[in-house]
């Protein structure tokens, strides 16, 4: 078990690196990572529905803070590869990052809202995205509001295992 969470969460750092380092010509690549990590998940059916709901989430979140000059990309509204790189943490939400799911919703927040702006603003060092300035404000405001966002979408992977179970369960 650990030794699938160190995979895993090698695989979900091979590409943030390469969309940091590469954009959209490692979108490929990306893709290929993503099959990968799908392909290694002990937990697939749960995985793939979540994958479906918490990007269109976690997109509708980025859009909106878009919109709301939070932050700023290349392409408008964002790249391919900030896609398959929330493909990728979503695919760590069972595995890796599955100790977020375990802790009470609120200490969880406050785990996203210190370091979720963290990756944004290394983004921003090496200008691939623009981000609100000052930075404090960015990482409040951004860091909360992703961190009610992911506190969703953990919520919401919570309710489709207990659906699996229950489908399983049951036959339905």
């Amino acid at each position: 078990m650990i030794l699938h969470s160190v995979i895993n969460f090698a695989l979900f750092q091979s590409v943030w690196f390469m969309a940091l380092f590469l954009e959209n010509s490692a979108n490929f690549l990306i893709a290929a990572v993503l099959i990968l990590m799908l392909w290694l998940s002990k937990q697939r059916k749960q995985d793939s529905l979540l994958l479906l709901l918490g990007l269109s989430i976690a997109l509708c979140f980025e859009y909106i803070m878009v919109q709301f000059d939070l932050l700023g990309f290349k392409s408008n509204p964002y790249p391919i590869w900030l896609v398959l790189l929330w493909s990728a943490l979503l695919l760590t939400v069972n595995t890796s990052m599955q100790f977020l799911t375990r802790l009470p919703w609120y200490l969880s927040c406050v785990l996203c809202t210190v370091f979720a702006p963290a990756s944004y603003w290394a983004g921003a060092r090496f200008e691939v995205i623009t981000i609100a300035q000052p930075l404090w404000f960015f990482w409040l405001v951004y860091g909360l509001s992703w961190a009610l966002m992911f506190t969703l979408i953990i919520f919401a992977n919570k309710k489709i295992a207990t659906y699996l179970l229950l489908h399983d369960r049951y036959g339905h």
